[in-house]
Order: structure tokens, then sequence, then C-alpha cells
């Protein structure tokens, strides 16, 4: 597919805007957040230097807190990704109990930087959902590992003929955030001793380690 495709440009597109709402959630988060709670903090300490002024403080610092609520709440539509909130493991954790069906083995080490760790989130997320809802899947295994990169491989019990157009754009996208995705068959042995086919993905992510986190 050329990198000047529909769907290439579609995909540039989309991953510039998840980029531009977890920058502006951030702002938000840290930088508004921040500053509405020095002022509620300045707020406490005039009640307590003026206590005359304290139900007209009161009054105000309910307002502040409202405003900061809100500011919260807007966060957090704009950065939907678990990650942020749970971490990788645990939005993974997460992610495997609403499918159902779906083992973790995750014994990475890896710290990715949050944007790598969100993206890498949404390239399993998007496998796994496409896999659940392809025909004669039962079971689907997410292996987790690395020290320095990640490696993700995501297996099922089943061919995924019918799920190439949504493999294909969760391969897209994962691709450019920095990404590869391979998709390939398995062989596995039933206790029946009859020979499955399956599918493998295989995602890794080998950009440089955030010192924290």
């Amino acid at each position: 597919m050329s990198k000047n495709s529909p769907a290439d440009e579609l995909a540039r597109g989309y991953v510039a805007l998840q980029t531009e709402l977890r920058r502006a959630s951030s702002l938000l988060h840290d930088e508004v957040g921040a500053l509405l709670a020095v002022a509620g903090l300045r707020l406490q300490l005039l009640s307590m230097d003026f206590s005359e002024t304290g139900a007209r403080v009161a009054e105000v610092a309910e307002a502040l807190e409202g405003v900061m609520e809100q500011v919260r709440r807007l966060s957090r539509q704009l950065e939907p990704s678990p990650v942020r909130r749970t971490g990788l493991k645990n939005a993974l954790l997460d992610l495997a109990e609403v499918f159902g069906g779906v083992t973790l083995r995750y014994t990475a080490t890896a710290v990715l930087v949050p944007a790598a760790a969100d993206a890498l989130y949404r390239a399993i997320a998007s496998t796994v959902a496409v896999a659940s809802a392809a025909p004669g899947v039962t079971r689907i295994a997410i292996s987790v590992a690395g020290s320095r990169s990640v490696t993700v491989r995501i297996g099922s019990d089943s061919r995924l003929r019918s799920a190439g157009r949504g493999l294909a754009a969760a391969a897209l996208l994962a691709r450019h955030s920095g990404m590869s995705f391979e998709i390939g068959a398995k062989s596995q042995k039933t206790r029946q001793n009859k020979t499955n086919q399956g599918t493998i993905v295989v995602i890794q992510y080998a950009g440089r380690r955030s010192a924290g986190g």
C-alpha cells in the first residue's frame, strides 16, 4: 500500500489527532488543574488570615471546586485511554475481562512513554476486538514481554480470514504509531491430537524508554 494512499492519510490524521488530544488533556490536568489547586490553597490561607472573609471565601472556594471538577472531567474525556489511569498491564487485564475467553501473560519490564503505551494498548485492543468477533474463535491469548523493547503476541485458535480488513486497519494505525505489526498462521495441537490452524499477531515497539514512565 502506498504511503500516500487515502488509508495512510487517514491513519496519519488519526494518530496526529490522538497526539493533540493527549497534549490538551495533559495541559488541562497538569497546568490548569495545578493553577486552580494553588488558587484554592491561597483562598484557604486568606480565610485564615482574615476570618471576617470566611463566608465569602467559602462561596468562592465552592465555585472553584466546581470548576476543578469540570476540568478533571474534560481532561478524562480528552484522554479516554485507560492506560493513563491504571497503567498498561491493568488496562489489558480489564480488556481481557471485558471480552472473556482472553488470557494475559504480562512479563514486560520496559517503561514506555505515555504516547507509546496508549498506542500499544489501542493496537492490542483493536486486534482482540477483531479476533473475538471472528467465527470459530474460542480462545485468545495475549503475551507482553520485553525489557528494552516490547513484543506483544496475540494468538487465537482460529484462522481470521474474514477479519482481514479489521486487522489491516489495526496494522495501519500501529505502524503509523511507530510499531511493527505482523499477521501469521500458527498450528496448535488439541487434546484429541488434532492440529488446528490459528492466527498469531505480533506487535513490536522498539522506541526509547522513558525515565519517568
